[in-house]
């Protein structure tokens, strides 16, 4: 039967390449292709990081140039891979020419729908300067050394796309860094190369026969002006000279933040009794693993439960400027992609947080001669903040136990490597988009069985997230890690974010063994407000978690920046806005929608800006935090602003979203000042919330005439409160017992050595004031500020199981103070002061402010009792913040808010 030559052309459309090829008669373009040399050939094992052996060897043999020789296909020409306009390119690579080992152009030539053998290799050689016009007349024998290759070499086992990736450069401007073991990897697999791979239609490569000399066809060509000649550059010369192609990539890139300040001069010590010189060999601080040993990637046979999340940054960052750019960023280099703010977020440094493993320390050695209590604190602690590591090995490993050493772990012959590396990426990525909804969705359940971590997950294929399912491109995700997004409204909801910050711990030194204690019930603190919008009748002012820790907008007041609605895409990938490229997938399934609307920052910041200081003002002169385990840099992005963003988004948060604080009332008669100061809340929670040992407290001064004359309040340079006199108060440290009371309208502060302090006392069974989190056996104090609308009875139409709605209550003095337990989120105190002689109200000025500690001198004082590596970091780390008299967190607290009569 004959085929019209229309129907022809569309039955061609659909058959494979090899069907094409063999009809067309196409000759093999390299019939004499050698096979791929032992240079090209990876090791059966690769190190953990950087694989930096093997990159010198694929470094050495490139610039020998010998792949040239091996009679493998090329490219026709060195080619653009996007245009040039006005100077400014778009380029996916600088001007490129590829040659394909056998297995790939076989491949090529053959079946396309069977994958490319392993052991395949493309060479991607990329030519500095661009365009591809400047190497248009230059024979083949003179072309030079580009200096600059990327590369690809199959191997399927390695991960689920198959490749290794990798670039390797010679360079006399930015040489290859085979000594930083911070930096992003040059070399590896699950490289954010997949950002644009996983676009392709079929084995992650764009390659095609249009390309290769020899064969038929054209290369894709893209508009390139005159710009470029403007700009005279030397032809390339010889390998391991001249310029390359990441000489261009690097000439912009900012200084990185910490480049001015090499070396810190003589810090002072902020904190009594802590370490006066850096650490000896002998004292070596107990450093984590650097960031790229956390590192799982999707497997060959399927996507595991987690990967960690430099599989995600490739798509989920932002780009600034250049021709890609901007995407994700608000002004020149606010980056507000979702991994570019979670990974300066808490939960994005949960897994190496130095507070939270000194506190863990400290519980642990309380339990040295009770095995079985050791664990259960860690399997509870690990659960959150090593969530992804301590769920995979409980599901690989169902009879051992994790250990807290896991996180240290860097050979990978041994056990805890993979998921030391897992839990150090925190409450990452997919541990948020692989919870699922509680199979009861009655809240009785839910805080009876799916607290302290105990969420439910989605099948290891699936995650969630806000989007419905015909608005989202799940292509590259799916081609990239197996995994295919999914809507599902719990990820919006807030008993989400409730099933770690809801927080049932065992009483370990108690008498009964069943005695248990809410640490933490900021889920629960928000149900019982006027924010709830889950459970009973919705409060007056609904809102949830993520309304207020994921904002639509970006705000910062100093700076005059107020962008209401961020409007941009969620991920960067290769799709129709991209320069184009052969062998694609279908533009239906490369549809990354840009957002008007819909866009939730990743920023999940409270007010703990004194954790993100010690990861900033500890870094060395590169932008490394070699104690910590991270660089500062993003990546993907080049910025180095995203951690000092970071803080100063707790800035804006603490200061323009927390409480308010007035003089309600003032006068003075007979020598007495008579005050009244209102504090009132503005989160949907206590404040403050969270663990037990942050505290705020009020400032209050009195001037006459200009002059200081009394205060309460007042601090020294180490956070700790003291009185007029400059003592520090015997309260800061419970000396013989004693505490501040709670203060209000009948019970005045009368004295200097009285302060009001918002906080939570704990003592143990000694009846001993304690930070433990696990001998919370009495408690002694609790006047944090309430939120509005909270209730004794709970909320209307909800009952909260017994134990979490009484954790919701005031404990001590606030049980009397009628405004504190009005549900109005306000707290009112009085002050009655004597003052020297001659002052009246004309001459007298009060100044008030609302101050915020995270890590108040007690705390510290506490963990330092506990002499372990942890501690030591700790201690080390806070000692080396001696430019905190610098920042907003000066004297080791932030000021919230302020008033002045």
């Amino acid at each position: 039967m004959r085929i019209s030559l229309l129907g022809r052309i569309l039955t061609l459309s659909f058959v494979s390449a090899f069907s094409l090829a063999a009809q067309l008669m196409i000759p093999n373009p390299c019939p004499n292709a050698q096979p791929v040399p032992p240079q090209l050939k990876m090791p059966a094992t690769l190190p953990p990081g950087e694989p930096i052996a093997f990159e010198k060897q694929l470094l050495s043999y490139f610039s020998t140039l010998d792949y040239r020789n091996l009679g493998w296909c090329m490219d026709k020409w060195v080619r653009d891979t996007g245009p040039l306009i006005n100077g400014t390119s778009i380029f996916v690579h600088p001007p490129v020419r590829i040659y394909y080992s056998p297995e790939v152009s076989n491949w090529l030539l053959g079946d396309r729908s069977k994958p490319i053998p392993d052991g395949g290799v493309i060479i991607k050689e990329q030519f500095h300067p661009a365009p591809a016009a400047r190497y248009w007349d230059t024979p083949d024998n003179r072309l030079g050394c580009s200096n600059d290759w990327t590369f690809m070499i199959k191997k399927s086992s390695g991960s689920k796309d198959g490749w290794f990736w990798g670039e390797v450069w010679n360079s006399q401007q930015k040489p290859m860094n085979f000594t930083d073991p911070f930096q992003y990897p040059n070399a590896g697999f699950g490289l954010y190369c997949l950002r644009c791979h996983s676009s392709a239609e079929k084995e992650y490569t764009f390659s095609t026969l249009n390309n290769i000399k020899n064969a038929p066809g054209w290369p894709l060509t893209f508009r390139v002006d005159d710009s470029w000649m403007k700009v005279s550059s030397k032809m390339p010369g010889k390998c391991g000279a001249g310029s390359s192609g990441v000489d261009q990539q690097y000439a912009a890139e900012e200084t990185p933040a910490h480049a001015q300040n090499a070396v810190l001069a003589a810090k002072t010590v902020p904190h009594m009794e802590l370490l006066a010189t850096p650490p000896t060999a002998e004292q070596r601080i107990l450093s984590f693993p650097p960031e790229p040993y956390d590192k799982v990637v999707s497997g060959s046979a399927g996507p595991p439960q987690f990967v960690t999340s430099d599989q995600c940054l490739g798509c989920h960052s932002g780009y600034g400027k250049g021709g890609f750019g901007p995407s994700m960023v608000v002004l020149p280099s606010v980056n507000v992609s979702p991994y570019g703010e979670w990974r300066w977020s808490p939960m994005g440094l949960a897994g190496r947080d130095p507070v939270f493993y000194s506190q863990l320390d400290s519980e642990l050695a309380f339990l040295n001669n009770n095995p079985a209590q050791r664990q259960n604190v860690i399997n509870i602690c690990m659960q959150c903040h090593g969530a992804m590591g301590k769920r995979t090995f409980a599901t690989e490993h169902p009879k051992e136990n994790f250990q807290v050493d896991f996180v240290y772990e860097t050979n990978p012959n041994n056990l805890g490597f993979k998921y030391g590396g897992l839990a150090r990426d925190g409450i990452s990525c997919l541990v948020c988009h692989h919870m699922a909804p509680p199979k009861d969705p009655s809240l009785a359940y839910f805080l009876n069985n799916k607290i302290n971590g105990d969420f439910d997950l989605t099948q290891p294929d699936e995650l969630y997230g806000p989007f419905e399912d015909k608005v989202i491109t799940t292509y590259p995700m799916d081609e990239a890690l197996g995994v295919k997004p999914k809507y599902n409204q719990y990820i919006t909801s807030s008993q989400m974010c409730g099933a770690c910050h809801t927080i049932r711990l065992p009483v370990v030194d108690s008498s009964d063994p069943n005695k248990t204690s809410i640490e933490q019930d900021t889920y629960v603190e928000w149900l019982n407000s006027d924010f709830d919008n889950e459970y009973g009748v919705k409060g007056k002012t609904p809102k949830s978690c993520q309304d207020c820790h994921m904002p639509i907008g970006y705000v910062n007041t100093p700076n005059g920046i107020n962008v209401k609605q961020i409007e941009t895409r969620i991920a960067n990938v290769q799709d129709i806005t991209y320069p184009a490229a052969e062998h694609l997938a279908t533009p239906q399934q490369l549809n990354v929608r840009y957002r008007t609307e819909g866009f939730h920052r990743h920023e999940l910041l409270g007010a703990n800006g004194f954790l993100l200081e010690m990861f900033d003002e500890t870094a060395d002169k590169d932008g490394n935090n070699p104690i910590l385990g991270v660089r500062l840099k993003d990546y993907m992005s080049g910025f180095t602003t995203d951690l000092p963003n970071a803080i100063d988004n707790v800035v804006q948060q603490v200061q323009y979203s927390t409480a308010k604080i007035e003089i309600s009332k003032f006068g003075v008669s007979n020598g007495q000042l008579n005050a009244e100061v209102t504090v009132s809340n503005f989160t949907g929670h206590r404040f403050p919330s969270g663990v037990g040992f942050r505290r705020a407290f009020i400032e209050f001064k009195v001037l006459q005439s200009g002059k200081l004359v009394w205060s309460s309040g007042q601090t020294d340079p180490h956070g700790e409160i003291v009185d007029f006199s400059n003592n520090v108060l015997k309260t800061e440290f419970f000396t013989n017992g004693q505490y501040q009371p709670h203060f209000d309208q009948t019970h005045p502060v009368t004295s200097s050595t009285q302060v009001q302090i918002y906080e939570e006392l704990e003592q143990d069974a000694k009846h001993q004031f304690t930070t433990s989190f696990t001998r919370r056996d009495y408690s002694i104090k609790d006047n944090r500020l309430l939120p509005a609308g909270w209730k004794k009875d709970g909320p209307s139409g909800l009952t909260i199981p017994e134990q979490f709605l009484k954790a919701t209550w005031p404990v001590g003095g606030a049980l009397t103070d009628p405004v504190y337990l009005a549900g109005q989120g306000e707290s009112k105190v009085a002050y009655q002061i004597q003052l020297p002689s001659g002052a009246n109200a004309n001459n007298v000025t009060i100044e008030v402010a609302l101050y915020y500690q995270a890590t108040p001198p007690y705390f510290l004082a506490d963990r330092y009792q506990t002499q372990t590596p942890a501690t030591a970091r700790l201690r080390y780390l806070v000692d080396s913040l001696g430019r905190l008299d610098k920042t907003d967190f000066a004297s080791w607290k932030i000021l919230v808010c302020s008033s002045r009569r």
